[in-house]
């Protein structure tokens, strides 16, 4: 419980500086990817988890990256907060919120194309969706 609140701690601060800056700090990512290392060693050397599934959950983080390689739309630092949650988070709970936040970022996009605030090309930062997602997956597990 302390990590996931460690976690949805350092995700809101994220989500701030990615609603508010549109980047993220190099520091920060770096800081926070030794936090996610140390997270999944704790895990498997305590049983929680398995290392094959601490792999099979960075798909999603993985997905994104290579989003932001191909396309220069998404976030190189979203895809690597996503990589780091699957540590902090692990597999299940990655998978849930991931999805959770494509949903409501779906649903936002187009309330925002409805009413016409925006435009087919208005970008919006993802880890405050993110967060919400995590959210979402501790209010349902």
């Amino acid at each position: 419980m302390i990590i996931s609140m460690g976690a949805m701690t350092y995700l809101a601060g994220l989500a701030i500086l990615d609603a508010r800056d549109r980047e993220l700090s190099v520091r920060v990512l770096l800081l926070g990817t030794l936090g996610a290392v140390t997270c999944a060693l704790f895990y498997v050397l305590t049983g929680a988890a398995r290392w094959e599934d601490l792999l099979f959950g960075t798909v999603p983080g993985l997905i994104l990256l290579a989003l932001a390689g191909m396309t220069k739309g998404a976030g190189v630092g979203d895809g690597v907060v996503l990589l780091q949650v699957n540590f902090f988070l692990l597999l299940d709970r990655v998978i849930l919120a991931f999805g959770i936040s494509l949903l409501v970022m779906g649903l936002f996009s187009g309330m925002i194309l409805i009413t016409k605030k925006g435009t087919k090309d208005t970008r919006l930062p993802y880890l405050p969706f993110l967060w919400l997602g995590c959210l979402g997956t501790f209010c349902i597990r």
